[in-house]
């Protein structure tokens, strides 16, 4: 089975077999249904199917497409026309349609035929211009081949207008059923209402004789109104379905001698006729391109602005990151460790579990600073940094720069032997780094570190935590650095 997405890429060998049989069929169903038997054509289907086919594919393997139409062209004409005549008329209808097609292509016009613009284009290029030529060319070859007795200018005027109402009928709808539809439309109760209604006031539209069921006039103009609300709630592809049903029904009953238009002349009843589905075309072609634009518009919009929220919170979350990093280190600064240990406090406190507070101090760093310059204290600072982040080994373990060249290990630890040789293992790699500082007894860059355990309870706070923390690390400064101390939060005044 051929994917329906296969189909529609390029007129492969199964499209170009289905094109010519199915414009033969809309010949033959042009003039079953709307040619009068006066042989005026009310609305003309067949130059459609190969515009919407140059308009699907973009013209590729236009010249094939367009000698398969126009073969077809010929051949379903032939019953109607000599073959002179019949070949002659079928080349009119090429013309038209290649114009139409050329146009287009120069204006620019999507040819999905969704924005108002398009569709604006698509009228002057097809049902304007492209129809009116072939209307004059068509006239010539109907009076001076085919011996027509009927005005020049009366069979150009109806030529043009059933093209003309061809192309803007049945492209639009071919087009609509070819292409993937973006958002089928959110309907209610109400709307399958106003849909059961139009297709009954349809029926008793086409019910009825002269244009009167029991003396009361039932035109096809009071469907207008109806086509506008299907226009506005369903859509261009459903509505481009009613408004080609409607037409071609409408053509129908005069074929069938109904009168639709009430008991006119033929050649006023095809005017008035023409005039109707123009109508109807504009009102719910028309209204429902408008709709779809404004709906493609509105889905812009909301893609922009989900896009620039996206892009904004990306901003706040970098600045938020900003915030609350250190700009020389990298890593949390004072901000996100108060932060951080006001959260982290409130879970101990909530789950009776210990929390660790280790502050420590690069030893002798003024002197290092003295010694080989501020650059390459900085350098050292980020070096500690680093090593400091490594050692965090579970996903709740936090480092900051506390200020200058202080910095602060918060952890959840379960004990006190865990929170001591999770301290040593930070001094000693530290130590490890073998930065060279010649005036530090251990002549190389080492840190001090004061570590505080509490459990938090009504007695205690984060102040006392902090302080605690502060005592040890003095104790260790005080006991030769390069060490690491603990200290009592009972102790601690």
């Amino acid at each position: 089975m051929i994917k329906r997405e296969k189909f529609w890429r390029q007129p492969g060998w199964l499209f170009c077999l289905l094109l010519p049989l199915f414009h033969f069929a809309s010949v033959k169903l042009t003039f079953f249904c709307a040619v009068t038997p006066e042989n005026a054509v009310v609305v003309w289907l067949p130059n459609a199917v190969l515009l919407a086919a140059l308009l699907r594919f973009r013209g590729q393997r236009a010249p094939l497409l367009a000698a398969l139409t126009f073969t077809s062209d010929v051949l379903a004409n032939l019953n109607a026309f000599p073959w002179y005549e019949a070949v002659l008329l079928s080349a009119v209808n090429l013309l038209e349609v290649t114009i139409t097609y050329q146009l287009m292509q120069r204006s620019g016009a999507s040819p999905r035929l969704h924005r108002l613009k398009d569709l604006g284009q698509f009228i002057l290029a097809g049902p304007v211009f492209g129809a009116m030529l072939a209307g004059l060319l068509a006239a010539a070859v109907l009076q001076q081949v085919g011996g027509a007795t009927t005005s020049y200018l009366t069979l150009a005027r109806v030529w043009w207008f059933g093209d003309g109402l061809g192309l803007l009928i049945y492209t639009p709808l071919l087009l609509a059923y070819t292409q993937s539809q973006h958002q089928r439309p959110k309907l209610t109760r109400w709307d399958d209402a106003a849909l059961a209604t139009t297709l009954l006031l349809a029926v008793a539209v086409l019910s009825a004789h002269g244009g009167e069921i029991d003396g009361v006039s039932v035109t096809p103009t009071l469907l207008l109104p109806a086509v506008a609300v299907i226009a506005f709630r369903f859509g261009v592809r459903l509505t481009t379905l009613l408004v080609a049903l409607i037409s071609l029904s409408t053509a129908m009953m005069m074929t069938t001698g109904l009168k639709p238009f009430g008991d006119v002349p033929i050649h006023l009843e095809v005017v008035r006729a023409q005039e109707f589905i123009l109508t109807l075309c504009i009102i719910g072609i028309g209204f429902a391109v408008v709709l779809s634009e404004l709906q493609t518009r509105e889905r812009e919009l909301e893609s922009r602005v989900r896009e620039r929220t996206r892009e904004l919170e990306q901003s706040n979350s970098r600045l938020a990151d900003i915030s609350a990093t250190d700009g020389l280190t990298g890593i949390a600064n004072r901000r996100r460790f108060d932060e951080t240990l006001a959260a982290e406090w409130s879970r101990a406190r909530r789950n009776k579990q210990p929390l660790m507070l280790a502050l420590l101090d690069v030893d002798l760093f003024k002197q290092y600073n003295d010694c080989y310059g501020h650059q390459s204290g900085d350098d050292a600072l980020r070096a500690v940094a680093n090593e400091l982040a490594r050692q965090m080994r579970r996903g709740s373990d936090f480092v900051a720069r506390y200020g200058g060249e202080e910095f602060a290990v918060i952890a959840q630890s379960a004990n006190e032997e865990d929170a001591l040789a999770m301290a040593e293992s930070i001094c000693a790699a530290i130590a490890a780094l073998n930065l060279p500082h010649a005036t530090s007894p251990f002549n190389v860059l080492t840190a001090s570190i004061g570590v505080a355990l509490i459990t938090p309870g009504e007695q205690h706070s984060i102040t006392s935590l902090i302080k605690t923390a502060d005592v040890a690390l003095y104790r260790a400064k005080q006991l030769g650095r390069n060490r690491v101390e603990q200290a009592d939060v009972t102790s601690v005044a």
